[in-house]
Protein backbone atom coordinates (compact mmCIF):
# COMPACT_ATOMS: atom_id res chain seq x y z
CA UNK A 1 0.00 0.00 0.00
CA UNK A 2 1.27 3.54 -0.66
CA UNK A 3 -0.54 5.03 2.18
CA UNK A 4 1.04 4.29 5.71
CA UNK A 5 -2.68 5.13 7.28
CA UNK A 6 -3.64 1.90 6.14
CA UNK A 7 -1.57 -1.61 5.43
CA UNK A 8 -1.95 -5.58 5.12
CA UNK A 9 -0.22 -7.27 8.75
CA UNK A 10 -1.93 -10.44 7.81
CA UNK A 11 -3.08 -11.93 4.22
CA UNK A 12 -6.83 -10.46 4.58
CA UNK A 13 -6.23 -8.43 7.75
CA UNK A 14 -5.77 -4.76 7.25
CA UNK A 15 -4.95 -1.83 10.27
CA UNK A 16 -6.05 0.86 9.98
CA UNK A 17 -4.95 4.41 11.48
CA UNK A 18 -7.54 6.75 12.54
CA UNK A 19 -6.96 10.44 14.17
CA UNK A 20 -8.28 11.30 17.31
CA UNK A 21 -8.17 14.96 19.14
CA UNK A 22 -6.46 13.61 22.13
CA UNK A 23 -3.47 12.05 23.16
CA UNK A 24 -2.77 8.79 21.47
CA UNK A 25 -3.49 10.72 18.60
CA UNK A 26 -4.42 7.69 17.00
CA UNK A 27 -6.53 4.52 16.98
CA UNK A 28 -5.81 1.39 14.96
CA UNK A 29 -9.02 -0.48 13.69
CA UNK A 30 -8.86 -3.47 11.85
CA UNK A 31 -10.82 -4.91 8.29
CA UNK A 32 -11.31 -8.53 8.43
CA UNK A 33 -11.94 -9.88 4.64
CA UNK A 34 -12.68 -13.30 4.02
CA UNK A 35 -14.49 -14.44 1.15
CA UNK A 36 -17.80 -12.28 1.07
CA UNK A 37 -17.13 -10.58 4.48
CA UNK A 38 -16.00 -7.39 5.14
CA UNK A 39 -15.21 -7.15 9.37
CA UNK A 40 -14.55 -3.96 11.34
CA UNK A 41 -13.25 -4.28 14.29
CA UNK A 42 -13.62 -0.86 16.48
CA UNK A 43 -14.73 2.26 14.97
CA UNK A 44 -13.21 4.96 15.57
CA UNK A 45 -14.74 8.45 16.80
CA UNK A 46 -17.51 10.14 14.79
CA UNK A 47 -15.64 13.25 13.03
CA UNK A 48 -15.57 14.39 9.51
CA UNK A 49 -12.04 13.92 10.03
CA UNK A 50 -11.63 9.68 10.96
CA UNK A 51 -14.17 8.96 8.75
CA UNK A 52 -12.49 10.85 5.31
CA UNK A 53 -9.10 8.86 6.64
CA UNK A 54 -11.89 5.38 6.81
CA UNK A 55 -13.25 6.10 3.42
CA UNK A 56 -9.88 6.81 1.73
CA UNK A 57 -8.18 3.37 3.59
CA UNK A 58 -11.82 1.47 2.28
CA UNK A 59 -11.03 2.58 -0.73
CA UNK A 60 -7.07 1.58 -1.08
CA UNK A 61 -8.27 -2.20 -0.52
CA UNK A 62 -11.31 -2.21 -2.78
CA UNK A 63 -13.93 -2.64 0.30
CA UNK A 64 -16.85 -0.93 -0.90
CA UNK A 65 -18.30 1.83 1.97
CA UNK A 66 -21.40 -0.71 2.08
CA UNK A 67 -19.58 -3.39 2.00
CA UNK A 68 -19.58 -4.01 6.06
CA UNK A 69 -21.56 -6.97 7.29
CA UNK A 70 -20.14 -6.87 10.93
CA UNK A 71 -19.08 -4.80 13.21
CA UNK A 72 -17.47 -5.57 16.35
CA UNK A 73 -16.94 -3.60 19.48
CA UNK A 74 -13.87 -4.22 21.53
CA UNK A 75 -15.81 -1.89 24.18
CA UNK A 76 -17.73 1.07 24.73
CA UNK A 77 -14.84 3.84 24.84
CA UNK A 78 -15.67 7.03 22.06
CA UNK A 79 -12.40 5.73 19.73
CA UNK A 80 -13.87 2.25 19.69
CA UNK A 81 -17.42 2.47 19.79
CA UNK A 82 -18.33 5.90 18.74
CA UNK A 83 -18.38 5.99 14.99
CA UNK A 84 -21.04 2.73 15.25
CA UNK A 85 -24.20 4.07 14.49
CA UNK A 86 -22.48 6.27 11.45
CA UNK A 87 -21.37 2.87 10.17
CA UNK A 88 -24.28 0.91 10.27
CA UNK A 89 -26.64 3.23 9.08
CA UNK A 90 -23.90 3.32 5.73
CA UNK A 91 -23.41 -0.59 5.62
CA UNK A 92 -26.75 -2.40 7.43
CA UNK A 93 -23.94 -4.05 9.30
CA UNK A 94 -24.69 -6.15 12.25
CA UNK A 95 -22.55 -4.90 15.48
CA UNK A 96 -21.62 -7.26 18.21
CA UNK A 97 -20.31 -5.71 21.45
CA UNK A 98 -20.32 -7.37 25.27
CA UNK A 99 -23.53 -6.33 27.00
CA UNK A 100 -22.27 -4.75 30.09
CA UNK A 101 -20.23 -3.00 27.96
CA UNK A 102 -23.27 -1.07 26.10
CA UNK A 103 -24.59 -0.81 29.60
CA UNK A 104 -21.62 1.46 30.65
CA UNK A 105 -21.80 3.55 27.76
CA UNK A 106 -24.97 5.64 28.28
CA UNK A 107 -22.21 7.13 30.89
CA UNK A 108 -21.13 8.84 27.99
CA UNK A 109 -24.63 10.53 27.50
CA UNK A 110 -24.25 12.57 30.63
CA UNK A 111 -23.51 16.19 29.96
CA UNK A 112 -23.11 17.53 33.77
CA UNK A 113 -21.62 15.79 36.54
CA UNK A 114 -23.50 14.47 39.14
CA UNK A 115 -23.50 15.18 42.87
CA UNK A 116 -22.29 11.95 43.46
CA UNK A 117 -19.44 12.19 41.55
CA UNK A 118 -18.68 15.58 43.00
CA UNK A 119 -18.55 14.05 46.50
CA UNK A 120 -16.39 11.50 45.35
CA UNK A 121 -14.12 14.09 44.22
CA UNK A 122 -13.67 16.06 47.04
CA UNK A 123 -13.41 12.38 49.46
CA UNK A 124 -10.05 11.61 47.65
CA UNK A 125 -8.73 15.22 48.35
CA UNK A 126 -8.94 16.23 44.66
CA UNK A 127 -9.04 19.76 44.46
CA UNK A 128 -12.76 20.45 42.93
CA UNK A 129 -12.77 24.25 42.50
CA UNK A 130 -9.91 23.65 39.79
CA UNK A 131 -12.63 21.34 38.19
CA UNK A 132 -16.00 22.96 38.21
CA UNK A 133 -15.63 24.74 35.20
CA UNK A 134 -13.87 21.90 32.90
CA UNK A 135 -15.91 19.90 31.33
CA UNK A 136 -17.33 16.32 32.08
CA UNK A 137 -15.98 13.69 29.60
CA UNK A 138 -19.21 13.20 28.50
CA UNK A 139 -19.76 16.98 27.71
CA UNK A 140 -16.02 16.77 25.76
CA UNK A 141 -16.81 13.42 23.38
CA UNK A 142 -20.27 14.32 22.95
CA UNK A 143 -19.94 15.29 19.45
CA UNK A 144 -18.02 12.70 18.58
CA UNK A 145 -19.75 9.60 20.04
CA UNK A 146 -22.92 8.01 18.43
CA UNK A 147 -22.86 4.45 19.77
CA UNK A 148 -25.43 1.93 18.36
CA UNK A 149 -27.52 -0.35 20.05
CA UNK A 150 -26.20 -3.87 19.44
CA UNK A 151 -27.68 -6.92 17.43
CA UNK A 152 -25.76 -9.27 19.28
CA UNK A 153 -24.13 -9.37 22.41
CA UNK A 154 -20.52 -11.42 22.78
CA UNK A 155 -19.61 -13.31 25.41
CA UNK A 156 -16.52 -15.09 27.03
CA UNK A 157 -15.53 -18.35 24.88
CA UNK A 158 -17.83 -17.64 22.12
CA UNK A 159 -16.62 -18.78 18.64
CA UNK A 160 -17.87 -16.02 15.66
CA UNK A 161 -17.54 -16.90 12.19
CA UNK A 162 -17.40 -15.14 9.12
CA UNK A 163 -16.46 -16.18 6.04
CA UNK A 164 -13.55 -18.44 6.46
CA UNK A 165 -12.89 -16.78 9.95
CA UNK A 166 -13.22 -17.94 13.46
CA UNK A 167 -12.88 -15.61 15.79
CA UNK A 168 -13.04 -16.45 19.40
CA UNK A 169 -14.36 -13.72 22.31
CA UNK A 170 -12.12 -13.08 24.94
CA UNK A 171 -13.92 -10.90 28.22
CA UNK A 172 -10.74 -9.28 29.61
CA UNK A 173 -12.11 -6.80 32.38
CA UNK A 174 -9.81 -3.91 33.91
CA UNK A 175 -9.21 -1.24 31.34
CA UNK A 176 -13.19 -1.31 31.35
CA UNK A 177 -16.07 -4.15 33.12
CA UNK A 178 -16.31 -5.56 29.71
CA UNK A 179 -13.57 -5.33 27.86
CA UNK A 180 -13.07 -8.34 25.20
CA UNK A 181 -10.22 -9.21 23.17
CA UNK A 182 -10.63 -10.90 20.05
CA UNK A 183 -8.42 -14.25 18.79
CA UNK A 184 -8.14 -15.58 15.52
CA UNK A 185 -7.10 -18.85 16.65
CA UNK A 186 -5.94 -20.80 13.25
CA UNK A 187 -4.04 -17.53 12.20
CA UNK A 188 -2.99 -17.27 16.15
CA UNK A 189 -3.92 -13.26 15.77
CA UNK A 190 -4.83 -11.77 19.03
CA UNK A 191 -6.71 -8.33 17.97
CA UNK A 192 -5.91 -7.01 21.95
CA UNK A 193 -7.92 -3.54 21.54
CA UNK A 194 -6.49 -1.76 25.04
CA UNK A 195 -5.67 -4.87 26.99
CA UNK A 196 -2.56 -5.21 25.88
CA UNK A 197 -0.63 -2.31 24.21
CA UNK A 198 3.48 -2.32 23.38
CA UNK A 199 4.50 1.50 24.57
CA UNK A 200 2.17 2.47 27.44
CA UNK A 201 0.10 0.84 30.21
CA UNK A 202 -3.43 0.82 29.61
CA UNK A 203 -5.73 3.46 31.87
CA UNK A 204 -6.99 1.28 35.14
CA UNK A 205 -9.08 3.49 37.25
CA UNK A 206 -11.61 3.01 39.94
CA UNK A 207 -14.85 4.79 39.09
CA UNK A 208 -17.81 5.89 41.27
CA UNK A 209 -20.51 2.89 40.26
CA UNK A 210 -17.88 0.71 38.80
CA UNK A 211 -16.21 -2.75 39.45
CA UNK A 212 -14.89 -3.16 43.25
CA UNK A 213 -11.57 -3.96 42.59
CA UNK A 214 -10.79 -2.77 38.52
CA UNK A 215 -6.34 -4.06 39.25
CA UNK A 216 -7.38 -7.13 40.44
CA UNK A 217 -9.30 -8.25 37.43
CA UNK A 218 -7.31 -6.23 34.91
CA UNK A 219 -4.12 -8.74 36.24
CA UNK A 220 -6.10 -11.77 36.15
CA UNK A 221 -6.92 -11.06 32.48
CA UNK A 222 -3.13 -10.21 31.85
CA UNK A 223 -2.76 -13.53 32.87
CA UNK A 224 -5.64 -14.93 31.23
CA UNK A 225 -4.45 -14.24 28.05
CA UNK A 226 -1.16 -15.65 28.27
CA UNK A 227 -2.83 -19.40 27.93
CA UNK A 228 -3.48 -18.76 24.69
CA UNK A 229 -0.63 -18.80 21.78
CA UNK A 230 -0.27 -16.12 19.51
CA UNK A 231 1.83 -14.88 16.54
CA UNK A 232 1.01 -11.54 16.53
CA UNK A 233 -0.57 -8.88 19.03
CA UNK A 234 -3.03 -6.33 16.82
CA UNK A 235 -3.29 -3.31 19.39
CA UNK A 236 -5.68 -0.53 19.22
CA UNK A 237 -2.93 1.91 19.98
CA UNK A 238 0.97 1.98 18.49
CA UNK A 239 2.28 -1.03 16.44
CA UNK A 240 2.04 -4.80 15.91
CA UNK A 241 4.00 -6.83 18.05
CA UNK A 242 5.15 -10.36 19.05
CA UNK A 243 5.65 -12.13 22.46
CA UNK A 244 2.16 -11.54 24.29
CA UNK A 245 3.24 -13.27 27.56
CA UNK A 246 6.40 -10.99 27.50
CA UNK A 247 4.77 -7.64 27.14
CA UNK A 248 1.82 -8.85 29.71
CA UNK A 249 4.43 -9.77 32.14
CA UNK A 250 6.05 -6.43 31.66
CA UNK A 251 3.15 -4.81 32.62
CA UNK A 252 2.00 -6.97 35.86
CA UNK A 253 5.63 -5.77 37.11
CA UNK A 254 4.91 -2.17 36.24
CA UNK A 255 1.87 -2.46 38.50
CA UNK A 256 3.46 -4.84 41.29
CA UNK A 257 6.27 -1.61 41.27
CA UNK A 258 3.17 1.05 41.74
CA UNK A 259 1.77 -1.16 44.44
CA UNK A 260 4.96 -0.83 46.28
CA UNK A 261 5.58 2.84 45.60
CA UNK A 262 2.30 3.38 46.64
CA UNK A 263 2.77 1.28 49.96
CA UNK A 264 6.11 3.53 50.68
CA UNK A 265 4.30 7.08 50.08
CA UNK A 266 1.68 6.28 52.91
CA UNK A 267 4.02 3.82 55.70
CA UNK A 268 4.35 6.92 57.48
CA UNK A 269 0.97 8.72 57.39
CA UNK A 270 -2.52 8.73 55.75
CA UNK A 271 -2.84 10.87 52.10
CA UNK A 272 -5.72 10.90 50.25
CA UNK A 273 -5.64 9.17 46.72
CA UNK A 274 -4.38 12.70 44.97
CA UNK A 275 -2.19 12.97 47.36
CA UNK A 276 -0.79 9.65 46.54
CA UNK A 277 -1.15 10.47 42.91
CA UNK A 278 0.81 13.77 42.92
CA UNK A 279 3.74 11.37 44.49
CA UNK A 280 3.50 7.82 42.42
CA UNK A 281 2.60 9.55 39.62
CA UNK A 282 4.57 12.83 39.49
CA UNK A 283 2.01 15.52 39.40
CA UNK A 284 0.78 18.64 41.00
CA UNK A 285 -2.47 20.87 41.21
CA UNK A 286 -0.22 23.11 37.79
CA UNK A 287 -0.41 19.93 35.60
CA UNK A 288 -2.72 19.44 32.91
CA UNK A 289 -6.21 18.21 33.93
CA UNK A 290 -6.18 15.55 31.55
CA UNK A 291 -3.22 14.05 33.78
CA UNK A 292 -4.46 14.77 37.04
CA UNK A 293 -7.79 13.28 36.87
CA UNK A 294 -6.77 10.04 35.52
CA UNK A 295 -4.02 9.23 37.45
CA UNK A 296 -5.98 9.91 40.41
CA UNK A 297 -8.66 7.26 39.66
CA UNK A 298 -5.55 4.81 38.45
CA UNK A 299 -4.42 5.71 42.36
CA UNK A 300 -7.77 4.66 43.71
CA UNK A 301 -7.68 1.69 41.16
CA UNK A 302 -4.53 0.05 42.79
CA UNK A 303 -5.62 1.26 46.53
CA UNK A 304 -8.15 -0.45 46.26
CA UNK A 305 -6.29 -3.30 45.57
CA UNK A 306 -3.65 -3.20 48.31
CA UNK A 307 -6.90 -2.40 50.56
CA UNK A 308 -8.37 -5.71 49.55
CA UNK A 309 -5.00 -7.54 50.76
CA UNK A 310 -5.05 -5.72 53.84
CA UNK A 311 -1.79 -3.94 53.16
CA UNK A 312 -3.59 -0.29 53.53
CA UNK A 313 -6.60 0.75 55.67
CA UNK A 314 -9.02 3.29 54.96
CA UNK A 315 -9.64 6.34 57.28
CA UNK A 316 -12.25 8.72 57.54
CA UNK A 317 -10.90 12.09 58.61
CA UNK A 318 -14.09 15.22 58.21
CA UNK A 319 -15.05 15.20 54.32
CA UNK A 320 -11.88 13.22 53.22
CA UNK A 321 -10.81 9.45 52.82
CA UNK A 322 -6.83 8.95 54.13
CA UNK A 323 -4.98 5.92 53.22
CA UNK A 324 -2.17 4.24 55.79
CA UNK A 325 -0.27 1.48 55.09
CA UNK A 326 -1.01 -1.44 57.58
Amino acid sequence: MSDAKVREVWPGIYIVHLPLPVRPTIVNVYLLHSGDEWVLVDTGVDTAESKAAFDTALAQIGCPPDGMTRVICTHHHPDHFGCSRAYRERSGARLYMNRLEYEIASAFGRGRRSEDVTAFFIRNGVPIERFVQIPSPAAFWSEMYRPATPDHFIEDGEVLTFGDLQIEVITTPGHTAGHCVLYLRRQRLLISGDHLLPKITPHVGFYPGGPENPLRDFLESQRKIQRFDVNLVLPAHGGTFPDHRHRANQIIHHHEYRLQEMIDAIRRQGRTAYEIGCLCFGFDVGSPLMVQIPATFETLAHLQYLHAQGRVVREDHGEQTLYRAT
